[in-house]
């Protein structure tokens, strides 16, 4: 403990009488730390930094002593010996448990539990003199420590407390707490440290939880819907929570009351174990979980226990298939005659089955009332289905007839058409020679015409005799039609006398005509056509002729 600068003593080095006229120089070696300063010319050893005796006991030091470069130096070493005091308070290590400490300073502590384990305190001394640690609390009301054990470990002095609440049920009157612990060495001179702390005292939330962490609940298969099958299964603690389901379409759990409520007819063959995930969240968004198994027994009241209940695959690939982790399944040799049980729960197949559907009842040995069932649905590939069914089916006959009669029905038409194409066209040959004739005799009738120039105009003149267009039954109906520069090419029923059975296109327009009484009507020019027409045949309207210069034996209509 002594402090900086203190002088430690003084070095003296003796020369011979022939050089007692000249100086001794000195210097320090060893000194890495650079505790220590030594006046070159005094000798004088001074303190420079604070000693720890916990961190060196001695130092050793050498000092060198000279005159000149000619003269041999001379050496010494020098111990300097550290004294022990009581230098060092005590060291507090408080260390909250995870399980009590939450967010911030806020401690949760169990009310229904008279003390509630909080902390473990840690006090420490350096100084190799202390020997007994002593600890106190300011807040003994709802506090109170508990001492373990002490350690001496070379030169540090090691005690170990437990801090822990008191009277759980009072605390619940605030929320704010002071606590100051006091840790003193009982050294000469004594040594004191303190440590204050400030924290906020809840009950646990923990307080609130399911009254199991598993359960296992058994129903008869043929409950209704929303049967009540389980009662809220939170402690009193458990208040304004909200309840929720992982599995909504079999169960209904009311979210605020917590009870559970079925919402399905089950089928036992098709499922009969159910993995509930129940989920409760308080107010402060603190949530509490439990797992509830829910096994549906039949009506003799047998227990399941197979998780997968049906299997679905091709008859061809399958072998065999392990059932359930367990080697007391009831031997079963020959089922269905192509099916064997072993003892390990394992399904094999002895021979190839055949499609279909096959349910399996499998019982524990050592287990009692422990039966489940197993659906094997085996099938085939769609090219299998389609030739099997095709066999079976009546269609093996009705369709090879179909196909005779249709090949029938094909030579019946094609025949019919060879036939009728001949008809036509020898009837088309013999309507070509009647359309030249009628050629000639129009030529020779153009050339008495030629005299009238307004009949000259016109290109073409057909005649229609329809005694049904006729205003009398001594006079005709004649049209006047002249054909465009674009017309279809020349048509075989120029001159044609009678009905004709060709098809009628009206023109887009009336036409005017000029009677041979001067009067001036409108009549619609209509197009006649054979059946070798491919292009179709547009006709203009005539043109008004002059009544004047019309021969008065041509009655126009």
């Amino acid at each position: 403990s002594a402090p900086i600068n203190t002088t430690i003593g003084f070095v003296r080095a003796a020369s011979s009488s022939s050089s007692s006229s000249l100086s001794i120089q000195y210097e320090l070696y060893g000194d890495t730390s650079k505790t220590f300063y030594l006046n070159s010319s005094t000798g004088e050893l001074v303190l420079l930094n604070s000693l720890d005796y916990e961190t060196i006991t001695m130092y050793k030091l050498t000092i060198e002593a000279r005159i000149s470069s000619t003269i041999a130096p001379c050496f010494s070493e020098i111990n300097i010996h550290v004294l022990n005091t009581n230098d060092n308070p005590p060291d507090i290590n408080l260390m909250f448990y995870p399980s009590v400490l939450f967010e911030g300073n806020l401690i949760k502590y169990d009310l229904n539990a008279n003390s509630t384990l909080l902390a473990t305190i840690n006090l420490k001394d350096l100084d190799e003199s202390t020997t007994n640690l002593s600890l106190s609390i300011n807040d003994t009301e709802h506090f109170q420590i508990q001492f373990v054990r002490q350690i001496k470990n070379g030169l540090i002095t090691e005690s170990i407390y437990i801090l822990s609440t008191k009277n759980n049920s009072q605390l619940i009157q605030q929320d704010y707490y002071y606590l100051s612990l006091n840790s003193c060495d009982n050294d000469q001179p004594a040594l004191w440290t303190n440590r204050s702390y400030e924290f906020h005292l809840k009950p646990n939330e923990n307080l609130c939880y399911f009254n199991q962490t598993n359960f296992i609940l058994d129903i008869k298969e043929n409950l209704s819907n929303r049967t009540l099958i389980l009662n809220k299964i939170t402690n009193e603690f458990c208040q304004n929570m909200f309840y929720s389901i992982d599995d909504q379409d079999n169960f209904y759990i009311d979210s605020q009351l917590g009870d559970l409520y079925t919402s399905t007819i089950f089928n036992r063959e098709e499922r009969s174990i159910y993995k509930l995930n129940i989920k409760a969240i308080d107010q402060y968004n603190k949530e509490i979980k439990t797992q509830l198994i829910i096994r549906i027994l039949d009506e003799a009241g047998h227990i399941p226990f197979l998780i997968q209940k049906k299997l679905k695959m091709n008859r061809k690939e399958f072998s065999s298939i392990d059932l359930f982790n367990s080697t007391y399944c009831h031997y079963q040799t020959i089922i269905y005659d192509y099916f064997q049980l072993l003892s390990n729960c394992t399904l094999v197949k002895l021979t190839l089955p055949v499609q279909g559907k096959y349910l399996f009842y499998i019982q524990l040995n050592q287990k009692y009332n422990y039966e489940d069932t197993f659906l094997l649905e085996l099938t085939t590939n769609h090219t299998e289905i389609f030739i099997y069914a095709f066999l079976q089916s009546q269609w093996m006959i009705i369709i090879p007839i179909g196909l005779g009669i249709f090949i029938i029905l094909i030579f019946i038409i094609c025949a019919a058409m060879i036939i009728r194409k001949r008809r036509y066209n020898k009837l088309h040959h013999n309507k070509q020679k009647s359309s030249l004739s009628s050629s000639s005799l129009s030529h020779s009738d153009d050339n008495v015409h030629n005299k009238y120039d307004a009949i000259s105009t016109l290109s073409k003149l057909k005649v229609h005799d329809d005694h049904e267009l006729s205003p009398s039954p001594i006079s005709a109906a004649i049209y006047l039609v002249q054909k465009s520069a674009s017309s279809s090419p020349t048509r075989d029923d120029e001159g044609y006398s009678g009905s004709s059975d060709a098809s009628e296109n009206p023109l887009p327009s009336d036409t005017t005509i000029i009677a041979v009484n001067q009067l001036v009507e409108q009549y619609h020019i209509h197009e006649f056509r054979t059946r070798e027409s491919i292009a179709s045949s547009t006709y203009e309207v005539p043109k008004r002729i002059n009544t004047s210069r019309v021969s008065p034996d041509v009655s126009l209509v």
